[in-house]
């Protein structure tokens, strides 16, 4: 915008976006009563300029000759004053805004003079100007609107142009919750880092709102995650070794102490069995629910649980003091619900048999 100046009756106007064009010192013409009717002023023409006008403070930013008619700056140059600068301002005017205040009185009887009557005359010659040519940039007429002026509701929706109210124009706490959309707040309206953990409700973080693998082993504190929390693998995984896969629509669990003992790989009956002369009894077992004597060369074993058939395999030791006889073990008629062991040369004191089976409870 190149310089160009404008003259009227009540102001003196110099207009360039680049203030590094507006001369220093600036020469008015302009009639005024005084040097206090006259001001200068910097103007922002941009329509949604926040302060479209700034006073300019009088030896301060600037100084007034008011008979040689000039405005200088206090600085080298108008774009050296930061005050016009940081105003965006393309305008400067220096402007005359007389009293309205009564100068001359008049009373009865009084002699009239040329001197009040030019006084009085010039008073209401320039307020005149002044309201007429006021151009809303000055403080001097009612173009000047004030709040005062404003009726209640006056400023509609119509009245706001686009974009006009910025964050400045908002009063604090002015956007409660009622006044936002629902689902208006995106993730684009988000800040980085803006939901910490202490806007986050306490349960509000269900397994719908985590995303998938968002749970990674870094996240879990060490000792986190207990006994309750881990799904055991079943009797009947175990049993059929049925690995990381899924049987009957059940996703395999994890081998914990209390299905060990399910494994093919795991014993499913043991003990020691006494082969003498006494009622038998059984000590140090699993999985025994019996012990009879059919004969003495014979001590019959039953299941607790039973094996799913009769294809287990039984290990058996003799168990004696120091010079007693071998009795030569084995094994007679095996089932599902029990075997048979049977001992050579039958009872003897302080006698016994140890046992072990290896098989399954598995149905396949």
């Amino acid at each position: 915008m190149a310089l160009t100046t404008k003259t009227a009756l009540s102001y003196y106007q110099v207009e360039s976006s680049t203030i590094s064009e507006w001369p220093n010192p600036i020469t008015f013409s302009l009639d005024a009563l005084n040097a206090d009717d006259v001001e200068v002023c910097v103007i922002d023409t941009n329509p949604f300029a926040s302060e479209p006008v700034l006073s300019l403070t009088k030896g301060v930013d600037y100084n007034l000759d008011f008979a040689a008619k000039t405005v200088t700056c206090t600085s080298a140059a108008w774009s050296d004053l930061s005050k016009i600068t940081n105003h965006a301002a393309d305008q400067l005017r220096i402007f005359r805004a007389t009293t309205t205040t009564e100068l001359v009185d008049f009373t009865n009887g009084a002699v009239l003079n040329a001197d009040d009557l030019n006084l009085a005359y010039k008073q209401n010659l320039f307020a005149a100007q002044e309201m007429n040519e006021d151009a809303a940039l000055t403080r001097g007429g009612v173009q000047n609107i004030s709040t005062a002026q404003l009726a209640d509701s006056a400023v509609g929706t119509a009245q706001i142009a686009n974009n006009a109210v910025d964050q400045t124009k908002l009063a604090d706490n002015a956007v409660t919750t009622a006044k936002i959309d629902e689902e208006a707040v995106t993730d684009e309206e988000l800040a980085t880092n803006a939901v910490t953990e202490e806007k986050i409700a306490t349960d509000a973080v269900s397994v719908n709102k985590l995303a998938t693998d968002a749970v990674t082993t870094v996240k879990i504190v060490d000792e986190a995650v207990t006994y309750d929390k881990v799904k055991a693998a079943s009797k009947i995984q175990m049993e059929g070794q049925l690995g990381t896969g899924t049987h009957g629509g059940e996703t395999a669990g994890v081998v914990t102490p209390d299905v060990l003992k399910n494994s093919p790989l795991a014993p499913k009956c043991y003990g020691t069995v006494t082969f003498d002369t006494n009622t038998p009894t059984v000590s140090g077992d699993f999985n025994v629910g019996g012990v009879s004597r059919p004969d003495a060369y014979q001590r019959t074993i039953t299941f607790d649980t039973e094996l799913s058939n009769a294809f287990y395999t039984v290990l058996l030791t003799q168990q004696y003091n120091a010079g007693s006889p071998a009795r030569y073990p084995s094994v007679l008629n095996k089932s599902s619900t029990g075997f048979t062991l049977y001992g050579h040369n039958g009872e003897y004191a302080n006698m016994a048999m140890n046992f072990v089976v290896f098989g399954s409870t598995y149905d396949s």
